[in-house]
């Protein structure tokens, strides 16, 4: 890139900066947001604070009190909330006012790409995300202030979960404004993309959808991050939908355009895209964050699942929406997906005889387990009879090695002590920085006289 080039982005970086900054709606959404961190960070400080009562009086009930499933996730779920209502808006009206004034125009005549105008745009966003990660830095520090315990690395994994959501929303959002003619309708496009992931989210929860299809899902791509499971599956399907957007945003900002330019760089666009994504789905890695170490086995168990070199087959006879099913796929299924390298899995379902009736297949309940044409069965669900079974039929002596039991982290606080932070001090600083950028002349004139 010349030097031109880079004063040109530098420039461009420049301006937008001070329109975002000059935004009203940045900064309402910034007061929005700190409102309702500060209400989600109390109200879990209280469920929390009442747990932990009956956990001090029970210490066998305290492993359940995990500081970042139990305070951080749902004070975050603020920001899905704002990321996915409030924050297009935003974006949408940074990429839109230079359709809506003409400059864009101007910008295009540039010798830049329109890769690279947007690049500026999405450097200027990235940089305001900053403002956004205030409230959430200051519950952090009002948790620790309290006497609370926090283990990094499943807070990092937290906190980028919703670094990649946003950056997808926003990349979304800039394809959204290039393509419509009007903000309105673009906004319209945005949300019918952002609602339309959480609306296959809730279908595939409730068994109406299959459920490869949740990997098209950016909401169920971020609870993978909430429940401290990073994943490099996850990681590039976020990364990828954002630079698919972004891309399509860069392809469809010159307007005038053949339609056909369009339609090839768009179906370049989703080639790529759709090999990563397969590639991303067939080669996955796995990294287990949480300190419970709820996604993982024993350690000498792990190695030995790892180690299996035949076809592992397991053939549940349940329904889909059989509660026990999703206790074995939470505390097994979902852990052999991860170990073992060749498992095959089949479900049989069973028609029930009306609402309350019982299932017609007397087999109902049972798991079948089959592995180099040695064969055996349960109606256990439990990783503490499935695991000797498996290594039994794997001829594998395993001896689980010691692992300290986690006795989580009890802490009965007042949250009112912390509250007037959201409630006050954060929107006041938010509210003083948007007189300042939004009228400058009265602020130097101020400090002139």
């Amino acid at each position: 890139m010349a030097w031109s080039d880079r004063h040109l982005l530098w420039l461009l970086f420049r301006q937008d900066m001070r329109s975002l900054l000059g935004f009203s709606s940045l900064w309402i959404t910034l007061i929005i947001l700190s409102l309702l961190v500060g209400y989600s960070f109390v109200q879990a400080l209280d469920l929390f604070s009442q747990a932990s009562r009956t956990a001090l009086a029970y210490p066998e009930l305290g492993a359940g009190l995990n500081p970042v499933e139990g305070i951080f996730v749902p004070t975050l779920g603020a920001y899905y909330l704002v990321e996915t209502l409030l924050l297009p808006f935003v974006v949408i009206r940074l990429v839109g006012q230079d359709r809506q004034t003409g400059n864009l125009k101007l910008l295009l005549q540039l010798p830049l790409s329109p890769m690279k105008l947007n690049i500026a745009k999405l450097a200027a966003v990235s940089v305001t995300g900053l403002l956004l990660a205030i409230p959430a830095l200051v519950a952090i520090v009002a948790w620790q202030y309290l006497g609370g315990s926090l283990y990094a690395p499943e807070l990092a994994t937290l906190l980028l979960g919703h670094v990649l959501y946003t950056l997808a929303i926003a990349c979304i959002a800039m394809f959204a404004a290039t393509v419509s003619s009007t903000l309105a309708s673009a906004a319209i496009i945005c949300l019918s993309i952002t609602l339309g992931s959480w609306v296959l989210d809730f279908a595939i929860s409730s068994g109406d959808w299959p459920g490869w299809l949740s990997q098209a899902s950016m909401t169920t791509l971020l609870r993978q991050f909430e429940n401290g499971l990073l994943s490099s599956t996850n990681i590039i399907l976020f990364l990828a939908i954002a630079a698919l957007f972004f891309f399509l945003a860069s392809v469809f900002l010159p307007a005038g355009r053949f339609l056909s330019s369009h339609l090839t760089a768009v179906f370049r666009g989703v080639l790529v895209f759709a090999l990563a994504a397969w590639v991303a789905i067939q080669f996955p890695h796995y990294l287990d964050t949480t300190e419970d170490r709820r996604h993982s086995f024993n350690p000498a168990d792990e190695r030995a699942l790892k180690a299996l070199p035949a076809p592992l087959e397991i053939t549940v006879h349940m329904n889909l929406d059989d509660s026990r099913l999703y206790d074995f796929q939470r505390s097994v299924l979902s852990r052999l997906r991860r170990l073992v390298p060749q498992l095959h899995i089949r479900y049989l379902e069973s028609a029930s005889k009306g609402l309350f009736g019982a299932p017609e297949n007397d087999q109902y309940g049972l798991i079948e387990y089959r592995y180099q044409g040695r064969h055996d069965q349960s109606y256990s669900t439990s990783s503490r009879e499935v695991l000797p079974l498996i290594h039994a039929l794997a001829g594998q002596q395993v001896s689980p090695e010691p692992v300290p039991p986690y006795t989580g982290h009890p802490l009965v606080v007042e949250a009112h002590a912390v509250q007037w932070l959201f409630y006050l001090v954060i929107p006041l600083f938010f509210l003083f920085g948007a007189v300042i950028f939004r009228y400058p002349k009265l602020f130097y004139w101020r400090l002139e006289s």
